[in-house]
């Protein structure tokens, strides 16, 4: 502690004190002042002070006189007398007062000064200093202080500030929600205190923790982050959801205090965002140990008024013995004697004063404060030599004493300059803190006046006080000042007449607005607010619109699921012409929202309702955008009106003049129709001409999101490095999406096309880092688990493919079933038919193909064709020929009207096999060299080693020994090389070369070169 009279700098909870007041300064003015303190024995020169603060940036050195001027204006110094800063020109400062260190001492006494001015709170100062005692032993505390407005909440938290500061090793950080717009932006207050208390860490260990165990939260301080970082970080963040951001912070918070304890203060919840209480929820219900006290106060009265979720979370915390309610009440007379006592020194007042007082103000402290304070200046009482006395009969005062605290103000306020009026009514337009810059087109007064007056009322504890100097988000420094508590700016405010306050609101936001261009995204929420009040409903949606995306990149997708539901109710008070389109883009990104979180039917709702006022409006292009949005989540709900859906968007996109749009939902049309019914040639051509007209048309050589649907067309076609070629391109767009299913649909796709290309252990890397990155951010990695599930059956784990798919069934009762039923029952139909029980695996092959049984779903038709190849399987293991021949050109006829190679080849192998069975051997010989044609045109290694096999049989029968040893020797190669893609010490490994079939084909290869090896 640095202290020079008559202040004191607290450089480990970084802020400044003028006896027992805090005075309020912005990070970076106190960071000066603390240098120019802490080198106060010379000159420090400006370029010192810039490499110091901002190194490595490039910052105007008039920037360092702006802050100098606040400083001193904060220690009332005086540039041509100075005490405390002195200016050598054209060198730089020093810091001239006399400094001393003062030790931080353990003890929490209060200083005697404090003491005089807080009465009636003993009971609840000592559970405080309790519950501080128990967060010092690192049993983490959640305390509620409550109270109507004026009980004292703030005035308490303040004494309690001071006691705890005098503790070593401890930091105090403090946020306040804010009326308006402080609901709609989240975790606003969690934001404010930890901001100022990382901000000041310059790059130390707190950033560092940041970096590493709350990445999701580093990125809401970009000041923090380097240029370098940006993108790796942004990486780190991809798919993070509000679960995430959560246990993020609540596990930096305990790591951090494992050593150092932290209060972090959070006031006013009563205007509270619903990402913040998620936090308080999380941070009371963790059972680690954490050197922690969260302190949260707010008016009950409001709270239940405004249906906020916050009581019913208070009762339960505290029902579950989580958390502790202060309840602050009002005062007693004799509190109001003991004040009277300690404020008036040797004070004389009749016995029946302190009565008078306590009757008229109803115990509430501010309306005591304010009462005492109109009377001291009215002169009904005064100071004389012998102490202070009532100038009047005790029974005078009492009429002239107004009855509420409001009408009080009123008449103080009435007292005020025209001047000083002009400013406080503007002011109350700008908010409960506001800055001089900010009103000084609303009151119509130069800034200086704006300025001197504002310090006037703050000297003469007149409405507000001073609240530092701060740079504004246009860059420039301004005096910012808080009203004396938000009852002051509320009776204010609503003097105003309706006119003049949206006229004032509107003025305001404009300003705004002009000056921070290139910070709009920031103060979207103020401007949504200000232009609301201005009654300029459109721009208003506009900034609500903005809010709503910073609440998702904060990943609270709820939080910005209900601003825009707000501004959905603006929408009709717009006129008429733009209302169309706002409502659509609105409802979209309400569907874009539930999408993400996983509310299928909530999304499809909104892009229906969207759809359908884009029709009522004419509006073909929105239509056909909203069509496609509304195919994502039919997708999981029924893929019958999925691709209804995006036909009719194709055919009203064939009807307006924007090719890129028409091409677009032609592609996806045709798609859906592939992917969700079944193949057809004339639809994956439509595809390729669609996709190749909007890269013509885009310029592009990456897909954007609405073309990654193309992509798994390739994979179908035996194209695996055609597939990897667009996802890996198209994967960085994707990422730019903060739609977590999105990249994990694109993942998906690059998994499937490494499987198929033979690369499974990479394609096993790709599922399980996706996975546990999916696991991380709080995102369910089912689509995932379908791929690993099917890379499964692919490496012959039946049994792992089961126990997922039964595992996904059991734990994701949200998303759609058929997908992991249909790979359960394929998985648990190929273990029975290895184990030789033909009638389950039978019976299991037969549902597959059941319509009735298994519903569509994505690729329905495949795993419907690779049931066709097991009842074929497993007619011939049992003997039945005549079963097995037509279950075989059953299923040749579906996999020759695809594009699969894959599936084409194990049809011809399936037809071979049954040829063989009937010993129809040129029929056998003519359908295996079919199979192995198609070797010839395509890399399919995962069913190459199938076919080589089946020729191997083919050639030993017919007595062509070299070519059936040729074709062993193939077989292996392509085993050995799926293999050994894996990790050696990778469990698939170990299962997929001790499944049967591969067994077989490996003892020959061992007993062959067994023979070898003993041959004379």
């Amino acid at each position: 502690m640095k202290v020079f009279q008559p202040f004191r700098l607290d450089t480990v909870n970084h802020c400044l004190w003028r006896a027992d007041k805090r005075v309020e300064l912005a990070p970076k003015a106190f960071d000066v002042l603390r240098y120019l303190v802490e080198h106060s024995n010379r000159l420090v020169t400006q370029d010192e002070i810039l490499e110091a603060l901002w190194p490595g940036t490039y910052v105007n050195p008039e920037v360092v006189k702006k802050y100098v001027l606040g400083i001193r204006k904060v220690l009332g110094d005086h540039p041509q007398n100075p005490a405390f800063v002195a200016t050598f020109p054209r060198r730089g400062y020093q810091f001239i007062a006399v400094v001393r260190d003062e030790s931080t001492s353990s003890s929490l006494e209060l200083p005697e000064n404090k003491l005089n001015t807080i009465v009636g709170r003993e009971d609840a100062l000592a559970q405080l200093d309790d519950c501080l005692s128990k967060a010092l032993n690192g049993q983490r505390q959640v305390i509620f202080i409550t109270g109507e407005a004026g009980i004292g909440k703030t005035t308490l938290l303040d004494v309690f500030h001071e006691r705890a500061a005098a503790h070593p090793n401890l930091r105090i950080a403090r946020g306040q929600c804010v009326e308006g717009f402080g609901g709609k932006e989240a975790y606003y207050p969690v934001l404010e205190a930890l901001g100022q208390w990382f901000r000041t860490e310059d790059g130390g260990p707190v950033v560092h923790a940041l970096a590493k165990q709350a990445p999701t939260w580093l990125i809401q301080f970009p000041a923090l982050v380097k240029a370098d970082q940006r993108a790796v970080l942004q990486k780190e963040i991809l798919g993070a959801t509000r679960e995430r951001m959560v246990r993020e912070i609540c596990e930096l918070l305990e790591s951090l205090t494992a050593q150092d304890a932290l209060v972090l203060v959070l006031e006013d919840l009563h205007w509270v965002d619903p990402s913040t209480l998620d936090f308080i929820s999380a941070l009371a219900r963790r059972r680690g140990p954490a050197k922690l006290l969260l302190l949260g106060t707010y008016r009950p009265v409001d709270v239940i008024l405004s249906q906020s979720p916050l009581k019913a979370l208070k009762q339960d915390l505290v029902i579950h013995s989580l958390s502790h309610e202060i309840a602050l009440e009002r005062l007693e007379e004799s509190d109001v004697i003991e004040y009277l006592a300690a404020q008036f020194v040797e004070e004389r007042f009749p016995a029946e004063f302190a009565r008078l007082i306590c009757r008229h103000s109803g115990g509430n402290p501010l309306f005591m404060v304010t009462i005492l304070q109109d009377m001291e200046k009215k002169g009904l009482i005064a100071q004389a030599n012998e102490g202070w006395n009532l100038t009047v009969a005790l029974e005078d005062v009492d009429p002239s004493v107004p009855e509420t605290l409001d009408q009080l103000i009123e008449v103080q306020f009435q007292q005020l300059s025209d001047v000083e009026q002009r400013i406080l009514r503007s002011a109350s337009v700008a908010g409960e803190r506001f800055s001089v810059w900010a009103i000084t087109t609303l009151a119509e007064i130069d800034s200086e006046i704006i300025e001197e007056a504002c310090q006037g009322l703050a000297e003469r504890h007149q409405f507000i006080k001073p609240a530092g100097i701060h740079e504004l988000a246009n860059e420039q420094i301004s005096a910012h000042y808080d009203f004396g508590h938000s009852i002051y700016r509320e009776v204010l405010y609503r003097r105003l007449s309706e006119v003049n306050r949206a006229k004032l609101h509107l003025l305001l936001a404009q300003r705004l607005q002009a000056s921070c261009d290139s910070k709009e995204q920031e103060l979207a929420t103020e401007l949504a607010l200000h232009f609301e009040g201005g009654r300029d409903y459109e721009q208003a949606i506009r900034y609500l619109i903005l809010a709503s995306e910073n609440a998702a990149g904060r990943f609270a997708y709820r939080d910005s699921i209900e601003i825009l539901r707000h501004a959905l109710e603006l929408v009709p008070k717009v006129a008429s012409g733009n209302r169309s389109e706002l409502e659509i883009q609105i409802l979209g990104r309400i569907g874009d929202a539930q999408y993400v979180m996983g509310n299928m039917a909530d999304s499809a709702r909104a892009y229906e309702k969207a759809a359908l006022h884009a029709a009522e409006g004419d509006l073909g292009a929105a239509q056909v955008n909203a069509l496609i949005s509304l195919t994502l989540p039919l997708g999981m709900i029924d893929v019958d009106q999925a691709v209804a859906a995006i036909q009719e968007a194709a055919r009203i996109g064939a009807s307006l003049n924007n090719p890129l749009l028409a091409a677009r939902s032609q592609m996806l049309a045709a798609c859906a129709r592939l992917y969700y019914d079944t193949w057809r040639s004339q639809d994956a051509e439509i595809c390729v001409s669609a996709e190749q007209t909007v890269r013509r048309l885009t310029g592009s050589g990456a897909p954007q999101y609405p073309e990654m649907p193309y992509a798994i067309l390739h994979p179908l076609q035996g194209d695996y490095q055609g597939t990897l070629k667009i996802v890996e391109a198209g994967i960085l767009k994707v990422s730019e999406n903060t739609n977590p299913v999105s990249y994990l649909l694109a993942l998906g796709i690059k998994a499937v096309a490494l499987m198929f290309s033979g690369q499974f252990g990479e394609a096993l890397k790709v599922i399980r880092t996706a996975g546990e990155r999916a696991e991380k951010n709080g995102n369910d990695p089912w689509l995932l688990n379908i791929r690993e599930a099917w890379l499964r059956t692919i490496a012959l784990d039946f049994e792992g493919a089961r126990r997922l798919c039964e595992s996904m069934i059991r734990s994701n009762p949200g998303y759609p079933k058929a997908q992991p039923k249909t790979i359960s029952r394929f998985a648990t139909a190929n273990a029975a038919l290895a184990q030789g029980n033909y009638d389950e695996a039978l019976q299991n092959f037969e549902q597959i193909l059941d319509k009735d049984v298994t519903p569509k779903f994505f690729l329905h038709w495949y795993w419907r064709m690779q049931a066709q190849l097991g009842l074929g399987s497993a007619w011939l293991a049992s003997g039945h020929l005549l079963n097995a021949r037509a279950e075989a050109n059953r299923f040749l006829e579906s996999a020759l009207s695809t594009a699969d190679p894959n599936l084409q080849a194990l049809a011809w192998d399936l037809a071979a096999r049954v040829a063989m069975a009937e010993r129809d051997w040129a029929a056998g010989e003519r359908d295996i060299e079919q199979a192995l044609a198609i070797l010839d045109r395509f890399q399919i290694p995962t069913v190459a080693w199938r076919i080589h096999a089946t020729a191997r049989e083919m050639y030993r029968h017919l007595k062509k020994n070299k070519e059936a040893e040729r074709h062993r020797e193939r077989a292996v190669e392509y085993i050995l090389a799926l293999a050994n893609s894996f990790a050696p010490d990778e469990p698939l490994r170990e299962s997929f070369l001790a499944a049967i079939p591969v067994g077989r084909i490996l003892r020959e290869r061992d007993v062959n070169t067994a023979r070898l090896r003993h041959k004379p």
